[in-house]
C-alpha cells in the first residue's frame, strides 16, 4: 500500500487534471467542478482511516475516485 502522503499527492494531481479538463470549451463545468470538489473531499477520509478494516477502507476510497473521474470522462465525451 501507498503511503498517505504519496497518496494525498496523487489524489491533488488528479483534481489538477480535472480542472485543466474543464477549461475545454463546450463542457458543463459545473459537473466537473462538483466532480473536482468530490475528489477533493476524498483526502480528509485517507488521515482517518477506519480501524479493523483497513484494506476494504481504501478499496471504497480508490473506488470513489475511480467513479468521479469516470464522471468527468463521460462528460468530456459528450462534448467530442
Amino acid at each position: 500500500m501507498a503511503s498517505r502522503r504519496k497518496l494525498k499527492k496523487q489524489i491533488s494531481y488528479i483534481a489538477g487534471d480535472l480542472f485543466l479538463a474543464s477549461l475545454v470549451e463546450g463542457v458543463n463545468r459545473e459537473a466537473i467542478v462538483e466532480a473536482i470538489h468530490n475528489v477533493l473531499a476524498l483526502i480528509p477520509r485517507i488521515s482517518h482511516t477506519q480501524p479493523g478494516n483497513v484494506k476494504g477502507y481504501y478499496k471504497k476510497l480508490h473506488e470513489d475516485l475511480n467513479k468521479e473521474i469516470q464522471v468527468v470522462s463521460d462528460e468530456l465525451n459528450k462534448t467530442a
